[in-house]
Parts: structure tokens; C-alpha cells; sequence
């Protein structure tokens, strides 16, 4: 018997707002997701960011690509140039401070930005923040981070990344909290967002789950870069494809997906990102879950994006309109043997 992962129990919630940026990313496959599909070489995929707040407390889970990329770190710039090609869009600090809906949440009143990981198109630009909001990092990110560019030339993040403000590190190493399968922190302290120690594919890398209603319970999890398409983690042992999603038979085994996690570059550690995709695996399963990764297409113009909450996605049934739709970047591809 399947034992279902578990959610430590609380009544407190948060309102998460996604942003789209509206930047694209290529992503290839071979350097992102391995595949036996003939006819699927990638995509222009989003970067989505997290506005999370509890009652008058804001924080943002990631910040996107900086619109003037080529400002980064030298080093990053070549890399950028050499994997993939970038459509910059806003950036997320705008986005708030022009925002005209009424909401009246500003740059200036987000208390912590937070990385899930310190690559380019997670990291943004925090100085676009003022110094008063906190950096926010997972274990080891510190370390690898700075001296950055340029007092370190070879540096993949700048110093004005981190200058002038204060920057934590959050551990997992003695963590008993556990969320599913996951090592956790309770960021506000009452069960309503925890980061999620999430390893393999960067240092530090974290994904989140905020609880979004508390009767029935419902929750998203922010899946960052644990995996960049949803083909890795579904369909899976714990969660079949219907038959009527099935594209021209491709799946002949239900329960393997097909995209999986590739080795080199993008991923540091393939062991422990294969285990983080498992992990996640487990809470998808669950239906009161709904698993948003950083660069997953087929959710724009189909969920609410801000200034809109998402907390209601378990009343408007957005888990069950969206969860499949990847597979339509699937139809004109084949199994190759």
C-alpha cells in the first residue's frame, strides 16, 4: 500500500500571487530534460515569481531574470549566450510599484526576498529593493555567493546582489520539520509557508509550499528549478495520466514519465535531484497540492496571475483544468527506441 505524504496541520494562511514576468527562456532538451522523444528539441518557457503575504508581512519567493541581463557577472552573461536565448520582460520590483489595482503592496514593503537558488534567472536584481529587505538564501549559498563580481572576477553573482542589506542563510541540518518527504522551515512561525530543503539542481536549492486555505486545506508549492517541465514529475507511480490525456500512445506505462532528470551542467547533483523529484512526486499525488514549477508554459493565460490571488485554485478546479495540458507539447513527437 502507497502511504500518502503528510502536512503538519495549522489554521493560518497566506495569499500568493504568481507573476509572470512575461520573460521567455529557451530550454533544450539534452541540457534540461533527457528524453526518448524524437521531435521534441525544447521551448520558450516562463520564469513565474511568488508574492507571498501573511497579513501585513510580504515576502517574494524569487525575482526572475534582471531586464538588463547583460549586466550580470561577465561569467554569466557567456552563459547565458551559450545555453539558452533570453526575452526580457519587467522586472518584479516594477511590477509592484506600477502596479494600479488597488492592492498597494510596494517594493518598498516586501520585508524579504527570498532564492530559491543563485542562478540568473532566479536571482533578478535585488538591488532594485531597498536595503531594508532582507536576502534570503538556502544552505551554502552564502559561501558560494560572494565576494561576487566584481571583487572576484570569476564570480557568477555580483556584489550589489548582497551590498547594504542583511542576508540569511536558512539551514535544514538539525531539521525536524518535516513536509511530505521534505526537510522544512516554517518561515512565519504558524504552519502558513515553509521553504523545503530541495538539493540537486544548485546550491542551497528550495523549493516552498504555502498553505492557501486552512478548511478544506489546499496549498501550493512553489517548485522553482527542482525540474523544468512537468513531464518529469507525471505522470508517476503515484499519479496515473488519464487515458483520455494519453498523446497517440506514447505512454505505454502509465506510470513513467517521459522526460527525466539529465546529467551535466544544469543539474550539480543528479542523485540528489532525481530524489527531490520523488519527493515532490509524492505531494502532487496529493489533491489538495497544486505543484506550480518555475518555467511551466502551460499554465499561462489559464490561472490568475497578479494582481489576483491563487488561493481559490481548489474551488475553481485549476489543478485538474492544468495538470495534463503538457502533453500537448508532446504531439508531434515519438518514442524512439
Amino acid at each position: 500500500m502507497t502511504i500518502m505524504a503528510t502536512i503538519p496541520e495549522s489554521t493560518s494562511t497566506v495569499d500568493v500571487r504568481i507573476i509572470d514576468t512575461n520573460t521567455l527562456l529557451y530550454l533544450k532538451t539534452g541540457l534540461f530534460w533527457e528524453t526518448k522523444l524524437k521531435g521534441f528539441e525544447g521551448l520558450h518557457a516562463p520564469t513565474y515569481c511568488f508574492l507571498v503575504s501573511h497579513g501585513s508581512r510580504h515576502v517574494l519567493f524569487d525575482l526572475g531574470v534582471r531586464i538588463d541581463w547583460e549586466n550580470y557577472a561577465p561569467k554569466i552573461v557567456q552563459l547565458i549566450k551559450a545555453t539558452t536565448k533570453v526575452a526580457t520582460g519587467l522586472d518584479v520590483a516594477s511590477v509592484l510599484d506600477k502596479d494600479v489595482s488597488g492592492l498597494q503592496i510596494r517594493s518598498s514593503d516586501v520585508e524579504g526576498i527570498i532564492w530559491s537558488h543563485n542562478h540568473f534567472d532566479h536571482t533578478g536584481d535585488p538591488s532594485t529593493f531597498p536595503p531594508s529587505t532582507q536576502l534570503v538564501v538556502g544552505p551554502g549559498v552564502k559561501a558560494a555567493s560572494w565576494p561576487g563580481y566584481p571583487s572576484k572576477p570569476d564570480a557568477g553573482i555580483l556584489d550589489t546582489d548582497a551590498a547594504g542589506r542583511e542576508v540569511r542563510e536558512i539551514t535544514f541540518a538539525s531539521a525536524e520539520l518535516r513536509v511530505g518527504s521534505f526537510n522544512a522551515f516554517d518561515y512565519f512561525g504558524d504552519g502558513s509557508f515553509y521553504l523545503l530543503d530541495a538539493p540537486g539542481h544548485a546550491i542551497g536549492h528550495m523549493c516552498a509550499l504555502a498553505r492557501t486555505t486552512a478548511d478544506p486545506p489546499s496549498y501550493v508549492f512553489m517548485g522553482a528549478d527542482a525540474c523544468h517541465h512537468p513531464g518529469i514529475i507525471r505522470p508517476s507511480g503515484r499519479l496515473h495520466i488519464p487515458r483520455e490525456c494519453i498523446c497517440a500512445g506514447l505512454w505505454k506505462n502509465t506510470g513513467e514519465p517521459l522526460l527525466s532528470v539529465p546529467r551535466g551542467l544544469v543539474f550539480a547533483d543528479h542523485a540528489a535531484a532525481v530524489e527531490t523529484v520523488h519527493k515532490i512526486q509524492e505531494l502532487d499525488a496529493l489533491r489538495e497540492v497544486f505543484v506550480i514549477l518555475a518555467h511551466d508554459t502551460t499554465l499561462r493565460g489559464r490561472i490568475p496571475f497578479f494582481p489576483e490571488r491563487i488561493n481559490d485554485w481548489q474551488a475553481k478546479g485549476l489543478r485538474e483544468r492544468t495538470r495534463w495540458l503538457f502533453c500537448q507539447d508532446f504531439k508531434a513527437a515519438e518514442i524512439t527506441q
